[in-house]
């Protein structure tokens, strides 16, 4: 078999569920034949075993493992089902940008997000395209749940389905238990520089706080973030601060004071090379004018 990589989806936003079902193929049947299906095929054995190719890749599903196949390849049965074989599937498609990748790096993109949003942010889930299920007996009942809600009437099944669909996404992505140390790691810096930006952060902070070299923790944080702790932290600082100009009415040395610079200049020039404008203009262009101002 060969190596399958990830498939990650750029979100939101979130791919969304279209139908499924479980089924039970006895000895001898196999997997139909497809091309360019037109979205993803989600294959998830509960018992037995389905030998499924697509393209020049090969995948022997066994129990509890997870394979996802794409929408515009030929998907095909490699041979029929040794013995009596049971699999949940579903499709789901995505409106917004995906790609297979080897190995699971953040994509970026066109975000349609408004400026004013702070909280929604673009980011990329990564699914694995084939895997051996963490929680099995979990997935397996909200899977159930998911198939019983598709065989509801009116609106409300709608959104059941949606909901469920997505707490299965949540349990095949790449999980805590998946990720390697490094990615781990980074992600924990992350955690640290957010809930302490306000606060003076040097790279020798950060390197006795987590007990690890200073380059090491750069290198995480490039191969997780494609940047350092203090570019990741830099940029974090901008965020909050482009967020108070536009929320509060601090004065911009009270915003520099209050996300971590210790220079207004600095943060002036380092929030014009990042937005365009100055803080000062950049608060302006979303203030209404005074009466005053019109009448001048």
């Amino acid at each position: 078999m060969k190596t399958s990589g990830y498939l990650s989806f750029l979100v939101p936003p979130f791919p969304y569920f279209i139908e499924g079902n479980i089924t039970t193929y006895r000895k001898g049947e196999v997997h139909p034949d497809r091309f360019k299906l037109g979205y993803f095929d989600v294959i998830i054995v509960k018992k037995g075993i389905l030998f499924l190719g697509e393209e020049d890749q090969q995948w022997e599903i066994t129990e509890n493992h997870a394979l996802i196949l794409e929408p515009d390849k030929h998907h095909f049965s490699i041979e029929a089902c040794p013995e009596e074989t049971s699999f949940y599937w579903f499709h789901f498609q995505t409106h917004n940008r995906w790609k297979a990748q080897l190995e699971p790096a953040f994509m970026t993109g066109n975000s349609s997000i408004s400026k004013l949003h702070f909280h929604t942010e673009n980011t990329t889930v990564h699914l694995p395209k084939f895997q051996r299920v963490a929680y099995p007996h979990e997935l397996f009942r909200i899977l159930d749940l998911l198939m019983a809600s598709t065989l509801k009437p009116g609106k409300l099944a709608l959104w059941e389905t949606q909901q469920t669909f997505m707490q299965v996404i949540q349990s095949l992505e790449l999980g805590q238990n998946q990720k390697d140390s490094s990615t781990q790691l980074a992600e924990q810096v992350e955690i640290y520089l957010r809930q302490n930006f306000s606060s003076l952060i040097t790279n020798h902070d950060l390197s006795t706080h987590f007990h690890v070299h200073e380059n090491y923790l750069a290198r995480c944080m490039k191969a997780t973030f494609n940047c350092t702790p203090l570019e990741y932290l830099l940029q974090y600082r901008l965020d909050q601060g482009r967020s108070l100009l536009i929320q509060t009415d601090a004065s911009v040395q009270r915003i520099t004071e209050d996300i971590g610079f210790s220079l207004v200049s600095y943060f002036s020039r380092c929030f014009k090379h990042k937005f365009g404008l100055s803080p000062q203009n950049y608060r302006k262009q979303y203030r209404k004018p005074s009466d005053h101002n019109k009448s001048q």
